[in-house]
């Protein structure tokens, strides 16, 4: 199956990566980009050429496409992708929370948004526990301070963290509320949000901790069917503090369960 990718940062890029070592049953047709530059500067990196073309081209000629864009993109790439009865996988658990509307319109064109696990973990449990009846979901972030120095709502808020002693909160909220305030650092609320209880009613607090040197997420879940806590530590990929380097690979681990014989996990 001819797979692209939409976004060549640091997951697209990890994403390329292993496609081009090679993965069973899928090969990389191309990529597109916002910035052809910068992508062909990854792509002269590589030990293989990728082609760089337009959205609608990607569409036209992959059955799957990856979306490793920002947050301001996703409406247009899954509605794209929608019409075209294209599988979508994104890891944009903001854009998704955003246009919910998709969903709809993906089921009446035969086609299907994956939200991939990303950098969090445990969403397995989370949905099968909203099956019945979730009481409460709480999330707390931490994370070092240079991974969220450039988030809008540090800058709009004229919030000090660089020079910290100890940990602080910078956000006490709704995982709605958060996804929005920190679009390209907090994708993980938004998911833990849509798997679980729901976003508005999902509880999530941000810390910037100059103790740590990994993005960390602890989520907790007291349902009918089970009380649970799950936390990880997630390396930073080096180019982009703010994102974890787990989360190009959770990409291909979900791409590798669309056509295995054995499926593990829900």
């Amino acid at each position: 199956m001819n797979v692209g990718i939409v976004g060549f940062g640091s997951i697209g890029t990890e994403v390329g990566k292993a496609l081009i070592n090679g993965v069973e049953d899928f090969s990389l047709y191309g990529i597109t980009s916002r910035s052809k530059a910068n992508a062909q500067e990854r792509i002269d990196k590589l030990d293989k050429n990728i082609e760089i073309y337009d959205l609608d081209n990607l569409v036209d000629n992959c059955e799957i496409i990856i979306d490793c864009a920002p947050k301001e993109a996703f409406r247009e790439i899954a509605t794209k992708c929608i019409n075209k009865q294209r599988k979508l996988i994104t890891v944009s658990g903001s854009g998704m929370l955003d246009n919910l509307d998709l969903e709809k319109l993906a089921k009446n064109n035969n086609s299907q948004i994956i939200l991939a696990t990303g950098a969090i973990l445990g969403l397995d449990a989370l949905r099968a526990a909203s099956e019945s009846n979730i009481n409460s979901v709480t999330m707390i972030t931490r994370k070092p301070p240079n991974a969220l120095t450039n988030a809008p709502y540090v800058i709009n808020n004229n919030i000090e963290i660089n020079n910290l002693l100890e940990p602080k909160l910078i956000f006490k909220g709704s995982a709605t509320d958060g996804a929005k305030a920190f679009p390209a650092n907090v994708n993980v609320a938004a998911a833990v949000g849509l798997a679980g209880i729901g976003a508005d009613k999902t509880n999530l607090e941000i810390w910037a901790d100059p103790n740590l040197k990994r993005n960390t997420h602890k989520v907790q879940v007291n349902s009918d069917s089970a009380v649970f806590e799950m936390s990880i530590q997630n390396v930073q990929t080096p180019e982009n503090p703010g994102t974890g380097k787990i989360t190009g690979l959770s990409v291909i681990a979900c791409l590798r369960g669309l056509k295995s014989s054995f499926k593990i996990g829900t």
